[in-house]
């Protein structure tokens, strides 16, 4: 059987990021859905199902960069609280610090916003100001 195609690199990921601290999948703790990503950019939750949009490979230490493993592009937000994935462009929209936030589960915090990755039911994807609750926590497995 031929080898499965490695997943793209990130263009533009700073060389101090290059470094990989793991494949992680992120389940909000409130919906139980997975963050996952498609090729057009677009970032959402949805039923975990174990494939690779809903994989991403965590860059750097302290000050991390999440990159989608099936479309390589970057999870990214804007200040008016979209949330979606890019081209890589070690931008500090595209750079998040995971802050422990109880009962095994973290917020992720856009360092260029200060605001937490947040979802709802419907399975938007967003960020607003951190609030402790958990749409705002995410287990990672």
């Amino acid at each position: 059987a031929p080898a499965p195609a490695a997943a793209p690199t990130p263009a533009a990921a700073p060389a101090a990021q290059q470094q990989s601290s793991g494949v992680l999948t992120f389940t909000d703790l409130a919906t139980g859905y997975c963050l996952d990503s498609n090729s057009a950019g677009n970032g959402y939750t949805m039923g975990c199902n174990g494939g690779r949009y809903q994989k991403w490979t965590v860059y750097g230490y302290g000050t991390l960069v999440l990159v989608n493993r099936a479309t390589g592009l970057c999870l990214d937000s804007n200040a008016s609280g979209n949330a979606y994935t890019m081209g890589c462009n070690g931008g500090r929209y595209q750079q998040w610090r995971m802050l422990e936030s109880g009962y095994g589960t973290v917020n992720l915090v856009d360092i260029a916003t200060g605001r937490c990755l947040d979802s709802n039911g419907q399975g938007d994807l967003y960020t607003m100001g951190c609030n402790g609750g958990s749409y705002q926590r995410w287990t990672r497995g």
